[in-house]
């Protein structure tokens, strides 16, 4: 089945995440999306031998990063920087829909390649940019990398404890966010193409201004208030008991999610079988709860203490309205009900590690859904194939720009 974006010719320059998921995002939707690297210089995602700590490269010597953020493109390796690179870049551009790049700004203008360049071979064209700092100020052109978005975005002051230091987030959110803003940008020009006369733009998204958005409610919240920091969660003494974590007698933790604690006190108590608190003075109301947070929670903590995590799960499921859910860890997502029940998972059998499964699109489209078509492609695996296909070049022509290191 076609996806929504089928048809849509997308040519992606970038490395690491930022632009890489992005591009796959659009893959995932059905855009023909192809990664254009340096046939000397690839991306170096290819190569990194571990992540925030962890081995990276499979055991036939894939990365796993490059592989999982890499699904649903072709790959043509063509070098940039050489002037028949750069020809034949021009030329794909003509019928390119969307171009998505995330290297330091100014180094596609440094080629010739700048947006005013590429949209007067091609009016229609979407120029996806991406930057640390945005694209204007004194520091627009230094290189950036997500630990740049979680930083200066005061995303590393959103995680732990009040007293804590600063936590950078090893699983890479800013890149993941600034991706995610990216495709999004990216769908909104090719629909507002389409109510402008065909005429192109160009789209920006930075590293900064992606993990701000990721705390749209905090910031908004504490501009309008004044805060200098949004408050670090200590669970020891939350405001909203019912609003906390609570380790449960197996040592498996459950999360209270109950927002509206005066209306469901009496049936979280009941479900508790904590029925002699139920009219306790010092628990009442949330403004109570609040004074006497400390009380509570340690009230909790040992009757959370007292069994396991299932049996508290089936207890509080026997009323109505109560908000919970167990805290899980990435390897419990595996046997998740609702996980398994919506196909967030995917089992798929990779061309390189075999049966695996992987993240599907984070959106289902019932008419058009997102499938996964094809592993991240080897380097240069399809140059030929889309240069052929592109640009009519025959065999002899593709055997003289190998030769000549122009594409690989």
């Amino acid at each position: 089945m076609a996806g929504p974006l089928d048809g849509i010719k997308v040519l992606e320059c970038s490395t690491w995440g930022f632009g890489p998921i992005g591009g796959m995002m659009l893959g995932d939707l059905g855009a023909d999306v192809i990664k254009i690297e340096s046939p000397s210089r690839p991306d170096a995602a290819r190569f990194v031998e571990s992540v925030a700590g962890i081995p990276n490269m499979m055991p036939d010597g894939h990365s796993a990063l490059f592989e999982a953020v890499n699904r649903n493109k072709r790959s043509l390796a063509l070098d940039l920087k050489s002037e028949r690179g750069q020809e034949i870049f021009r030329e794909l551009i003509v019928d390119t829909d969307v171009f998505i790049e995330n290297y330091r700004p100014g180094t596609f203008e440094k080629l010739g390649l700048s947006t005013d360049a590429l949209t007067e071979i091609n009016p229609g064209l979407i120029h996806a940019a991406t930057a640390g700092y945005g694209f204007k100020g004194d520091e627009a052109h230094l290189p950036a990398l997500d630990a740049v978005g979680q930083a200066r975005g005061g995303f590393m002051y959103s995680g732990g404890g009040p007293d804590d230091p600063p936590n950078w987030n090893t699983l890479g959110i800013a890149d993941v966010m600034g991706a995610t803003c990216l495709a999004y940008g990216c769908l909104a020009a090719i629909a507002g193409r389409e109510l402008n006369g065909g005429k192109g733009q160009r789209i920006e998204v930075s590293h900064i201004m992606a993990t701000m958005w990721l705390q749209f409610w905090g910031i908004s919240v504490g501009m309008m208030q004044g805060l200098d920091l949004w408050p670090r969660f200590d669970r020891s003494k939350a405001a909203n008991p019912l609003w906390n974590l609570y380790r449960c007698g197996d040592d498996k933790w459950l999360m209270l999610g109950i927002l509206e604690a005066e209306r469901d006190w009496a049936s979280f108590c009941r479900a508790m079988g904590l029925d002699e608190i139920i009219d306790d003075e010092r628990f009442k109301t949330l403004s109570a709860m609040g004074r006497h947070c400390q009380e509570l929670i340690a009230l909790l903590e040992d009757r959370f203490a007292s069994a396991p995590r299932d049996e508290w799960e089936q207890r509080l499921l026997k009323e109505s309205n109560l908000i919970f859910t167990r805290v899980q860890r990435i390897g419990d997502l595996i046997s998740d009900p609702a996980v398994l029940a919506n196909d967030y998972l995917v089992s798929h059998d990779h061309r390189h590690f075999g049966p695996t499964q992987t993240l599907t699109h984070p959106v289902l489209l019932h008419g058009q859904p997102a499938t996964l078509r094809r592993d991240a492609p080897e380097l240069g695996e399809h140059s030929g194939e889309v240069l052929q296909e592109r640009l009519g070049l025959s065999e002899e022509e593709l055997a003289s720009l190998s030769a000549e290191g122009v594409i690989g």
